[in-house]
């Protein structure tokens, strides 16, 4: 069954109102027929199931709103050059990011160029996964005020760390919401280091070579979800 996007969350018996961009992909390129069944998102929870019904209209058959997730994964990265963010969006959102904070460093080079086509790779990448939640990107922040939030506890931050010696493995199982921090390509200073050991932020390793980014964020979101889950409150 296909999955497509909307920002509406439709009830069962009403027809769904799909964007130009869906509504063609689905009749144009798919070549949908009456009869053929869909999966909606809304990106909020929301799951429905239509059926394609003569006049090229969806018929919703069933909604569903599921709750959000008890525990939170937090993606704060430098912003790496177009085309290697434009699939790091996409995996993102495949792996239940719930929100992508982009982060300023001393050796940041790439600037965000913010735009409608983040959040249509976002939307493909949760189409992809089944992902209903739609990850949300906060505005370009310094490192420094970052790592202020996080002293607070309520978020548990953590990075990569090549020394084993700075990486202790256990994820705290009373805490609800964690961060993936990773710098640019160059990876992030001694001063930034030691500001993020003062922060609480901790050293999780990922092997003992040195990623570039996109593949220390994904590597790094999936081993740090994986510590989450198997951790018990």
């Amino acid at each position: 069954m296909h999955t497509f996007f909307t920002e509406t969350f439709f009830t069962p018996g009403t027809h769904a109102q799909l964007s130009a961009r869906e509504r063609d992909h689905l009749f144009k390129t798919l070549r949908a027929r009456p009869g053929d069944e869909v999966e909606l998102l809304d990106g909020c929870g929301g799951r429905m199931t239509g059926i394609v019904r003569e006049g090229r209209v969806v018929e919703i058959l069933s909604a569903t709103r599921e709750p959000e997730p008890e525990k939170k994964l937090h993606l704060c990265c430098a912003v790496p050059r177009r085309a290697k963010f434009d699939v790091l969006l996409k995996q993102a959102a495949e792996l239940g990011v719930w929100s992508i904070r982009l982060i300023e460093c001393e050796r940041s080079v790439a600037k965000p160029e913010g735009s409608d086509r983040w959040q249509t790779l976002l939307q493909e990448g949760c189409k992809q996964s089944k992902n209903p939640f739609l990850p949300r990107i906060a505005a370009p922040e310094p490192l420094a005020a970052l790592l202020e939030e996080l002293k607070t506890g309520e978020i548990r931050g953590f990075f990569g760390a090549i020394r084993s010696a700075a990486a202790p493995a256990a994820v705290d199982g009373t805490a609800q919401e964690f961060a993936w921090l990773v710098g640019p390509e160059g990876g992030f200073t001694p001063a930034e280091e030691s500001a993020m050991h003062a922060a609480g932020v901790r050293g999780l390793n990922l092997g003992p070579y040195v990623l570039r980014l996109e593949t220390a964020a994904v590597c790094g979101l999936a081993v740090l979800r994986q510590k989450m889950e198997e951790v018990q409150p």
